[in-house]
């Protein structure tokens, strides 16, 4: 955290807020790499890629907030890689473990043990 102008600040910059915010109120049925293009959009190449957006939905998570936009990024990442990227493994756990059986079919996920 960090203060500006007296006002205490989170990690997330506002360019990064507002995708989350326009991801958190889609209700198509986008993928990762969807966010990832839109963040590189908003931040430019140099700064918006893979690396931020991952880094972004840790934040997210941190932070309590836009559920539905990283469970959604972590969700797409998992099911297209057949697994979760180093950063965001204990998110994946945390998500998947706290999923109904049928919600985990319909992502392709093994039912629970």
């Amino acid at each position: 955290m960090s203060r500006y102008k007296g006002v205490l600040m989170g990690k997330l910059s506002q360019t990064k807020v507002s995708v989350l915010d326009q991801f958190e109120a889609r209700s198509d049925n986008w993928s990762f790499g969807e966010f990832e293009r839109a963040l590189e959009a908003a931040m430019g190449s140099r700064y918006g890629n893979y690396q931020t957006a991952k880094m972004t939905i840790k934040d997210a998570d941190s932070e309590g907030k836009w559920p539905i936009t990283v469970k959604r990024y972590v969700l797409t990442n998992y099911k297209a890689m057949g697994s979760s990227p180093g950063e965001l493994i204990e998110v994946c756990r945390r998500l998947i473990s706290s999923m109904s059986d049928e919600e985990r079919a319909e992502w392709g996920i093994e039912p629970k043990a």
